[in-house]
């Protein structure tokens, strides 16, 4: 509220509301709640793009210009085409397709998102479109890199929640493996979940199959629970946990392990909140053979 009181902004988007800092929220509904204040200080019909989420629905402001984005709202990504490095899409309201040099569905939306803003301040289709080609993300947000060895690594450690994990495992698991080459996860700890934590936590079994990833390894302590459930899952020798408490941190086991998994034609996932360290791991990938 009183940051959209200082800085009156013409234009104001609401990307998702997640789980992040349910520590500090009682539930979505007031994450929503909290997120939506971004409309109190825009002049009446402003422009405020939101998600087709239901849960936003009693916070929306009406006196603004409300656009909603998402399956089935007046903005939609159609013939979405995911790559290992890159993606391609439509939406309902441009004439071309979008290249992108980035992978991840949630990259194609904020492209879109960001598409028709520019489209409102008078860009045009082409420029929007070359300004894409040259798009650099923020380092270690689904950020592909190589190991010493030869792995492909895909590195999203800058934060995480359960709604960025469940999207950055569904990309990871529909990209092609490489060939002669095995998938492999490693997730840590998603913090500031609060008294859900576990339970939020363990909903990522869903986002694990054992069809397409060979190995999983967790690192952390809410996660633990995930890492059993797992365990039944997947055939013997194919998870690990390694525990980071305040009394034990395990991470150099856990980069042993990571290193004798890890083979010359693989890729591998890291996800994770900051906190957790993950980039240090992709450093080392980086940095040494096993």
């Amino acid at each position: 509220h009183l940051l959209s009181e200082l800085a009156r902004p013409k234009t104001a988007i609401v990307t998702l509301v997640g789980e992040a800092h349910l520590a500090f929220f009682k539930d979505r509904s007031e994450i929503a709640k909290g997120k939506m204040q971004i409309a109190d200080g825009m002049a009446p019909g402003s422009l405020l793009l939101a998600p087709a989420d239901t849960i936003v629905e009693d916070y929306l402001p009406t006196d603004k210009k409300v656009v909603r984005f998402g399956q089935g709202a007046e903005l939609e990504i159609t013939d979405l085409v995911e790559r290992k490095d890159s993606l391609t899409f439509k939406a309902n309201f441009l004439g071309q397709v979008l290249d992108l040099p980035v992978t991840g569905k949630y990259n194609a939306t904020n492209a879109m998102i960001a598409s028709y803003v520019a489209l409102q301040e008078g860009v045009s289709e082409e420029q929007i479109h070359q300004a894409f080609q040259h798009l650099e993300l923020t380092r270690n947000r689904t950020e592909w890199k190589k190991a010493a060895n030869g792995a492909d690594i895909l590195s999203d450690v800058y934060n995480a929640n359960p709604t960025a994990m469940k999207l950055i495992l569904e990309t990871f698991s529909a990209i092609p493996a490489n060939e002669g080459g095995k998938k492999i996860a490693v997730l840590a700890d998603m913090k500031e979940l609060g008294d859900q934590s576990v339970q939020l936590h363990n909903q990522m079994i869903l986002s694990l199959s054992p069809d397409v990833l060979d190995t999983v390894i967790f690192y952390g302590e809410d996660i633990a629970e995930l890492a059993q459930l797992a365990s039944q899952m997947f055939p013997i020798g194919h998870v690990y946990y390694f525990k980071k408490t305040e009394d034990q941190d395990q991470f150099e086991d856990l980069v042993k392990q990571v290193k004798e998994s890890l083979g010359a034609n693989d890729q591998i996932l890291l996800k994770g909140s900051n906190s957790m360290n993950l980039a240090k791991l992709v450093e080392s990938l980086e940095n040494e053979a096993k």
